[in-house]
């Protein structure tokens, strides 16, 4: 009998299994968010490729936001769906090797791209890979940890995100300047390869040692579970707790968006606006996120344990619902000074506030959601986040800037306006699910 067929028996006997001692289960967490930043790294390379991929494929600021965001969204969000349905009913372990294995790949394919069609095909598979990895970790950390200590190991694992754009930035700076300081290269197997193509092979090969540490993480067993893992039994879950589930999803996704919004077009706005190298860009801008994000989120942690500690109510929702409130302080001034390090410091203080939403909102699902439904309800909650802050989010301020603004300096009020409105509507909208989120929270659990 495999381990997740006695994970799901020992669920549904109603046994109460120990946790996995701290120690180990703080490794996996470890491990999780290592490969969480590296998923980040082969996905955000690309930011710092804008310019060379537009030069040779002759291409806008909105078809490359095609490749950049809709390319890796759609399949992204999309296989979330079936892969969060294998996360509550398979080995989640297995899971992360195989998909490892194949978004570091096409990563590695990216660097093969010779025109628009196949970067935007190969982008869609580094998609479908990365796509189980957020689901099988949360359910991961979810079963290695018990509810009253579960806030702090979920906003590390969330951390990897920081990590991973701070590394990316940090060191795609860094990478893509040799990479493009140089000509055509030969490479094993590949051929030639231009200098914005090397970028993709250097990030994409240390893929392999992530697969191999998969093999030291051990299956553990399900708990809270009320039932087998049953698609029909979510939805009509997710049915009865609509208006909870729309408010946490829909704040996420707006908190997601005003990060991408600045993030995602950040590059270019100092490369076009102060004439920035990548080598420039990179490390201050990587210093920038990983500091303030990791700051974020690990405040998130421990205000939400302490809070949910002190048996305060709907402690998630209520912390979001600051930070996305406070985040229009740096988006308004970071249009308003005009100086880099200046904006450098308000795009900080955008990153510490939307770890808040980052961490907590998926966290908040692994509260209120039942063991065999948090696959599912995690990649829902996914699909939606990439499908709306990866997709309409960058392209909206491609669009603005091509043709609205029609300069592509300006495409540091795009970015503004896109993320000013964005954390706009998700305080809205997390202030009109509030009521309907204590009530969901107090049916499964009153501590929450």
């Amino acid at each position: 009998m495999n381990n997740s067929t006695k994970s799901s028996n020992a669920g549904s006997m109603g046994e109460t299994p120990s946790y996995p001692s701290a120690g180990y289960a703080w490794y996996v967490v470890v491990v999780l968010y290592l490969t969480y930043t590296l998923s980040f790294v082969d996905r955000a390379i690309i930011l710092y490729l804008v310019d060379p991929i537009r030069a040779d494929f002759q291409i806008n600021d909105f078809q490359f936001s095609l490749i950049q965001g809709l390319a890796f969204t759609v399949f992204y969000s999309i296989m979330g769906i079936p892969l969060g349905r294998l996360a509550d009913s398979r080995s989640r372990r297995g899971q992360l090797a195989a998909g490892i294995a194949l978004w570091c790949s096409m990563t590695v394919l990216c660097g093969k791209a010779s025109n628009f069609w196949e970067l935007f095909f190969a982008r869609m598979g580094v998609g479908i890979g990365e796509a189980c990895l957020v689901p099988c970790a949360y359910s991961l950390i979810a079963d290695y940890f018990p509810r009253e200590k579960r806030a702090l190991p979920l906003n590390v694992f969330s951390g990897g995100i920081m990590l991973g754009s701070g590394v990316a930035n940090f060191c795609g700076g860094l990478v893509t300047q040799f990479a493009l300081s140089g000509g055509t290269r030969e490479i094993f197997l590949l051929g030639h390869v231009t200098p914005w193509q090397l970028s993709f092979v250097l990030v994409g090969l240390p893929g392999i040692l992530f697969v191999l540490a998969m093999k030291t993480i051990q299956e553990p067993t399900r708990k809270e579970k009320s039932g087998e893992a049953d698609v029909k039994a979510t939805f009509r879950y997710l049915c009865r707790h609509w208006a909870t589930y729309a408010s946490i999803i829909g704040g996420t996704t707006f908190g997601a968006m005003t990060n991408g919004a600045i993030l995602g077009w950040i590059v270019p706005w100092f490369s076009r606006r102060y004439a920035w190298s990548n080598a420039q860009i990179g490390p201050y801008l990587g210093i920038t996120i990983f500091i303030f994000g990791t700051a974020g989120l690990s405040l998130a942690g421990v205000l939400a344990n302490r809070y949910i500690s002190a048996g305060k109510k709907a402690v998630y929702i209520k912390l979001m619902m600051a930070a996305e409130a406070l985040v229009l302080i740096p988006i308004t001034l970071a249009h308003a000074v005009d100086n880099p390090y200046w904006v450098l410091g308000c795009v900080g203080g955008v990153i510490f506030f939307g770890g808040f939403s980052a961490s907590l909102g998926p966290a908040s699902l692994q509260t209120i959601t039942p063991n065999e439904m948090r696959g599912q309800v995690t990649a829902f909650c996914f699909l939606i986040l990439n499908l709306v802050a990866g997709t309409i989010g960058p392209s909206a301020v491609g669009w603005l800037t091509t043709y609205f603004f029609g300069d592509d300096k300006m495409v540091r009020s795009s970015a503004v306006i896109v993320g000013f409105a964005a954390s706009v509507l998700g305080l809205i909208t997390l202030a009109l699910g509030l009521r309907a989120y204590e009530r969901t929270a107090e049916e499964n659990n009153p501590t929450q």
